[in-house]
């Protein structure tokens, strides 16, 4: 007998030992989701100018002196930070961020802290010139978190989900409060790599732990809680942000609650599924007994001896896969044409989701309006659109979502630039209303689109490469959103976003099948010779080319 079939016969699919296992698994992705984007918020920009002769950064912004060696532009404001007729006699314009009067550069700053109280950007300076350090340090998180997406996942196999999970929650606890206190704009970035890394552990780990004690029909149901978790965090940490605007008591807020995780040692318990795969069947048993007697069931007495035969199959199934004729590489995903096809195709869509998704979280006020509320609502508009994708993903198909949510926000961004400043606010709104929830029913969508392109004997290669390369494409986000938009301006990040979410559109409707209620791929050879679609067989004899030899 299979463990599955032991397990959710006797135990059930989703009693009430599993679902308070998951809810509690499921709040760190909460805590996680207001790590990744709390750089918005502390490093949120703050007006400023250069400082004049024995002025220091907490100098009064508005001083009678600094006008007298520093340009004031035409963007004028009134007490309420409200554009105003700059002929106005009551307007105060600002200065000139950069320069004096002379066009020299200026070393030193001041800062208006009258609406955010200290910002990290204020706190180092990263200013002008020194601009590009607000994009490396979130772009030092992405790169936290490939590196922890590689590490929890070969640990996860080999000490087991909870000790991981506990690692990831002390690393994520020690770096949330050394961000706080870090002294130079480096160890931040440091430390706030640091979090990164414990991301993955955090919630992806926590989530297996979950996830791992659920029938299989119960399974999508779960991922999309996750997500809805992490929405949840996004409207938690706008909210708090808008409150507390001091970059360091804000990072004490975000972290501090995480302290009651150690209580998890008790109140989570490992994974059975990963316990029976190393035979500590004692242990197992301790749980589930627990579970059992939770769900008001019984379980068959040493039910472990009822998996020997099903223990000898894994055990030679392991063996055959280890053979050299079943080691698939990241090679095989090139090597034929139908199946270069689609991972290059695949290999473009994850990075724009992801640089997409993170850009307008990070940069909610790209399209207009207020940061604070854009990214609260943001937050808030992904909810219905995950459940969307939850009920129409197994009945109107992959592609119609996917190719629906890429084209939907690639228009929404262009269309931006069409608009005229004077413009009311609220179409801004919600064209970034619509592209925050048409991207974030792509990301869903994409997660369960993309196994089902890929036999199983490169399917696990073929993820972890398209997760990684994603990465690419947050780090990319930090870089656009933090320091090209900046500068040069919103045209520098709608463009090329808007632009590629459309050819992403384009390529998955010209080279991409629908996978809906179709079986597995197993094997390379049944890609390339199942393929029944006239449609994809004409571009099969139009691109087909000599596989390159990798021997």
């Amino acid at each position: 007998m299979k463990f599955d079939e032991l397990l959710f016969s006797h135990l059930g699919e989703m009693g009430k030992y599993q679902k308070i296992q998951f809810v509690l698994v499921c709040l760190p992705c909460i805590f996680c989701a207001m790590h990744s984007l709390s750089w918005t918020f502390t490093a949120v920009g703050v007006t400023h100018r250069c400082a004049v002769e024995n002025e220091t950064k907490y100098s009064p912004y508005w001083a009678e002196a600094a006008s007298e060696h520093i340009n004031i532009t035409s963007s004028c404001v009134d007490d309420k930070w409200n554009p105003v007729d700059p002929s106005d006699p009551s307007a105060r314009c600002l200065y000139e961020s950069c320069t004096y009067s002379n066009n020299q550069s200026c070393s030193s700053y001041v800062f208006d802290n009258s609406h955010v109280r200290q910002s990290a950007m204020g706190r180092w300076d990263i200013v002008c010139d020194r601009a590009w350090i607000k994009a490396f340090i979130q772009s030092a998180y992405y790169f936290g978190q490939m590196a922890g997406s590689m590490t929890f996942g070969i640990l996860g196999d080999r000490i087991g989900r909870k000790k991981c999970f506990f690692v990831a929650i002390a690393l994520q606890i020690l770096c949330g409060f050394v961000q706080s206190v870090a002294p130079t704009w480096w160890l931040y970035a440091l430390v706030r790599a640091g979090t990164g890394f414990s991301h993955p552990g955090a919630s992806v780990i926590s989530v297996v732990i979950g996830t791992e004690l659920m029938g299989p029909k119960y399974r999508k149901l779960a991922s999309i809680c996750t997500a809805l978790c992490m929405a949840l965090g996004q409207c938690i940490l706008g909210t708090v942000a808008m409150f507390l605007t001091d970059y360091q008591w804000l990072h004490v807020a975000l972290t501090a609650p995480s302290l009651l995780f150690i209580s998890y040692w008790w109140l989570i318990h490992e994974s059975t599924r990963w316990l029976v795969s190393i035979r500590r069947f004692d242990k197992a048993d301790h749980i589930l007994q627990k579970a059992a007697k939770t769900n008001g069931v019984t379980l068959p007495d040493q039910w472990w001896n009822l998996l020997d035969g099903e223990e000898k199959t894994e055990k030679k199934e392991r063996k055959e896969e280890k053979s050299p004729a079943n080691n698939a590489s990241c090679f095989d995903l090139l090597r034929t044409p139908v199946l270069r096809r689609r991972s290059l195709v695949v290999f473009y869509l994850w990075p724009v989701v992801s640089m997409v998704y993170y850009g307008l979280s990070m940069k909610s006020d790209i399209l207009g309006g207020d940061l604070y509320v854009n990214f609260i609502i943001g937050g808030l508009i992904e909810m219905p659109a995950l459940l969307l994708v939850y009920l129409l993903l197994d009945r109107v198909g992959r592609r119609p979502i996917i190719v629906g949510g890429y084209m939907l926000t690639g228009v929404c961004l262009l269309s931006n630039l069409l608009i005229s400043k004077t413009a009311p606010r609220y179409i801004a709104i919600l064209q970034l209303l619509a592209s925050r929830g048409a991207i974030s029913a792509t990301y869903t969508g994409i997660y369960a689109f993309t196994p089902e392109l890929f036999p199983t004997t490169v399917r696990n290669t073929g993820m972890g490469l398209c997760s990684t390369i994603a990465r690419v494409g947050a780090i990319s986000a930090s870089y656009i959103c933090f320091w090209i938009a900046d500068r040069y301006g919103k045209a520098w990040m709608i463009i090329p976003f808007g632009g590629m979410s459309i050819l992403a559109a384009v390529l998955i409707l010209i080279f991409l099948p629908e996978t809906m209620g179709k079986p597995l791929p197993s094997t390379i050879e049944e890609i390339e010779g199942s393929t029944s679609d006239k449609r994809e067989s004409e571009l099969d004899s139009l691109t087909e080319t000599p596989s390159p030899e990798f021997d």
